[in-house]
């Protein structure tokens, strides 16, 4: 099916019929940015919603899909047949797409998550240590010949299973999710 076809025929017989793409939503109880969508080749109607709009739009249901009026009456089981796959193949594009775009988006969200859990562990370290080395931190003096002199003792050892988890656990949470959410996004781009 020829998606500007398509969408060009609906915007006709819409116009024939003096509705407006709101008046032509409520009718299908859809919203006027779906009717857009549809008018302008960005999707496709659901497939319970081919014969209500073929209905409202005045045409039949094989003129509908087609994108054109038929001159005859009747066509063959064929062209009926190239018909509806044609409209199932491209409604079942339109719900994959809106599918991988929610998927994308949730990866999207776990990647920002993974960011703010990094940022959140490494700066968190950052003040932790800076607040140790400044309050909690035994300072002795001791005299010498040119005046007092201060030593730092620090006592805190490095633990390598808590540094894994705490930058290496979201770290690789986020390379996961941009790689996904990349694949999507291309796999996503593949089905226009």
């Amino acid at each position: 099916m020829d998606t500007e076809r398509f969408a060009a025929f609906i915007t006709q017989l819409r116009k024939e019929r003096g509705l407006t793409q709101k008046e032509l939503a409520d009718r299908l109880n859809v919203t006027d940015k779906a009717v857009s969508k549809w008018e302008t080749g960005k999707g496709f109607p659901d497939l319970k919603l081919l014969e209500p709009l073929a209905r409202e739009l005045g045409v039949s249901l094989v003129e509908l899909m087609q994108g054109r009026r038929q001159e005859a009456d009747t066509l063959t089981v064929a062209e009926a047949d190239a018909a509806v796959s044609q409209a199932m193949g491209q409604s079942e594009k339109t719900t994959a797409r809106r599918y991988l775009r929610l998927f994308r988006w949730f990866l999207t969200g776990g990647g920002a998550l993974s960011l703010l859990w990094l940022f959140t562990t490494f700066f968190g370290q950052v003040w932790v240590e800076l607040y140790e080395a400044l309050f909690l931190t035994d300072y002795g003096i001791i005299g010498g010949a040119d005046g007092p002199t201060a030593i730092i003792t620090a006592t805190r050892t490095l633990n390598p299973l808590e540094t894994f988890f705490s930058l290496g656990v979201p770290l690789l949470l986020l390379t996961v999710c941009v790689v996904l959410a990349v694949k999507v996004w291309r796999l996503e781009k593949k089905l226009k």
